[in-house]
């Protein structure tokens, strides 16, 4: 929620590689300022981890002394939390929880449906990820976000931990695979079921939606400030 107050403004506060891709998908967004999401989105999960770490260091350090087990390692990263629960049940819950995710914030910003007033998405999708975390957390920690894992995963390892949190593809099928084709069905649901714009290529003829993305990809340079301003016609004197 403060990170779609802080940033929202500014590059519309995506904070997730999965949600990045659906929109460029279904909404136009510009397929040249993605390399620049993902880098950010990453590099922010990586110091996050980090300082995590630096903050509960002792804290860190007595437990993993008290304790014979790695369990200190899924407070930084996502996995199946118990030994019965099978790679499609942690896909599964990664691919709908991030259905789910994708499904509201494709709702909050169409303004033809029922849009929240002004400055109430970040309260609501706040609201919102609490809810899909205390529902999907059990079986997988409840990533929805390949950069949520990926970055602490990184900050482990270049922390001195083993590469050994690597070897169970689960960090790949489930906040990678899992999240990101969820994300694309929750845009495929929304724009099947209710959404009514031309940008989406799911309602629409190819040459509507072509049309339509072309604006789409405008409103979203504006809004991220690339288009090039015109200079301002100067008197001659």
């Amino acid at each position: 929620m403060m990170g779609i107050y802080i940033s929202g403004g500014v590059s519309g506060a995506h904070l997730n590689p999965a949600i990045t891709i659906m929109l460029w998908f279904y909404r136009g967004f510009p397929k040249s300022k993605m390399p620049e999401y993902f880098a950010a989105q990453f590099v922010a999960a990586f110091c996050a981890g980090l300082t995590a770490y630096g903050l509960y260091y002792h804290s860190i350090e007595y437990y993993i002394s008290t304790n014979a087990d790695t369990a200190i390692i899924n407070s930084f990263v996502t996995n199946q939390r118990e030994a019965w629960i099978g790679p499609a049940t942690a896909f599964f819950t990664e691919f709908l929880g991030t259905c789910f995710l994708a499904v509201t914030i494709l709702a909050l910003g169409d303004d033809q449906n029922a849009p929240p007033g002004a400055g109430m998405s970040s309260l609501i999708m706040g609201l919102v990820i609490t809810c899909l975390t205390m529902t999907f957390a059990y079986q997988t920690g409840a990533a929805f976000n390949p950069s949520r894992d990926f970055g602490p995963r990184l900050a482990l390892l270049a922390l001195g931990y083993s590469n050994d949190m690597f070897l169970n593809p689960y960090w790949f099928y489930g906040p990678w695979v899992g999240a990101t084709s969820g994300a694309f069905m929750g845009g495929f649901l929304y724009d099947f079921m209710i959404f009514t714009g031309g940008e989406s290529p799911v309602n629409y003829p190819l040459e509507r939606t072509q049309r339509a993305m072309k604006k789409s990809r405008m409103k979203w340079r504006r809004r991220l400030r690339l288009t090039k301003r015109e200079p301002k016609n100067v008197p001659v004197a």
